[in-house]
């Protein structure tokens, strides 16, 4: 039984979904305390406690804690089972989240699965649908996993209920990724997206981000969308790539309040942060990435734009359960490089 402390590093629900997944891969069981001690609300939440309950149904789990407010969960995990799956977080917590736990797993099983998750797809603090699909699965792509998806409707805070279908394919190797510094700028697109708001705001929002990137030499494409939803929101999202396989998404999303120039600005912000670095993807990318690339069939490594908590954290709780190497070369939030060596089967 690995004995993990959720307040460590990070301390967020990164430890957890990663764990879970991980546990799920190696049939070894963990138990988790401390869970989410040092945030306002510790403990389980719903998209937590819905990482637990999906993790324990495709793998006929044993578990211990899983209910709201826990801040301890014990899991001792059966064999990975595909198939079709709906996964209801019942609040606007976030389905990517979710959707993080279970892919690897169910990559790794012996069959097709479809995954339908309903909560939030365009929350704070968790990854758009939008960089799942332009950012995650085209990185996923490379290492030889294959994840189609398909946004059915948006969900923002507070109303949730959005809606995304994930079908996952099974993979017979990972495959590593090689990221020397990154090479010149190529292309960078978007989209500027409004559901249930009048257009004009997408409108603005695309026109501040063409004059904050124009001015910087960037011609960027941004398509105006509509997005469905039973609620109200607002996105910008930004994609850049660059020779050598560097790729990079940057998004932002609108709230009560919040001027659709400040959302444009915001993701223009984070481009250009990460434009005056050498890092070949972005931090979000680096700290997801590196849990495939642990069961990779070779040595990885890449540049990092910064070298965040939840790439330090996660490197941690991966090395828990696998023996392989994990080495970041740099310091808490400067730039950095990141290899992964995993161990020879």
């Amino acid at each position: 039984m690995i004995q993990i402390d959720g307040s460590e590093g990070e301390g967020g629900g990164q430890i957890l979904r990663t764990a879970l997944a991980l546990s799920m891969v190696t049939g070894r069981p963990f138990e988790i305390f401390n869970l989410r001690a040092g945030r306002s609300k510790p403990g389980l939440r719903p998209q937590h406690l819905t990482c637990v309950k999906a993790a324990a149904r495709i793998c006929s789990a044993e578990v211990e804690g899983a209910k709201r407010g826990s801040m301890t969960v014990r899991f001792e995990p059966g064999a990975v089972k595909p198939g079709t799956y709906t996964f209801e977080i019942g609040t606007a917590g976030s389905t990517s989240l979710v959707l993080h736990t279970l892919t690897l797993p169910l990559a790794l099983a012996d069959g097709r699965t479809v995954l339908t998750i309903t909560g939030g797809t365009h929350v704070p603090f968790a990854p758009t649908f939008h960089f799942l699909a332009r950012q995650w699965a085209v990185l996923l792509g490379r290492l030889g996993i294959d994840v189609e998806l398909d946004l059915k409707r948006a969900g923002y805070y507070p109303a949730g209920g959005g809606e995304i279908r994930a079908k996952i394919l099974p993979t017979s190797a990972i495959q590593p990724l090689i990221l020397g510094p990154r090479g010149e700028f190529q292309s960078l697109d978007g989209a500027s997206a409004v559901s249930n708001l009048p257009r004009s705001i997408a409108v603005r929002q695309t026109r501040r981000a063409l004059a904050r990137l124009e001015a910087e030499g960037l011609a960027p494409g941004l398509e105006l969308i509509t997005i469905p939803s039973h609620g109200k929101g607002t996105m910008l999202q930004l994609v850049s790539t660059y020779e050598g396989g560097g790729r990079a998404c940057h998004d932002a999303i609108g709230a009560i309040g919040k001027r659709a120039e400040q959302v444009a600005d915001e993701a223009c912000d984070a481009l250009l942060r990460f434009l005056a670095t050498r890092g070949a993807i972005d931090d979000h990318s680096a700290d997801q990435i590196i849990l495939p690339l642990a069961l990779a069939t070779g040595p990885s490594r890449f540049p990092v734009a910064s070298v965040t908590r939840h790439l330090l954290t996660n490197a941690r709780v991966i090395q828990r359960f696998l023996d392989c190497q994990i080495t970041i070369d740099g310091e808490p939030g400067a730039e950095g490089i990141v290899s992964v060596t995993p161990h020879p089967s």
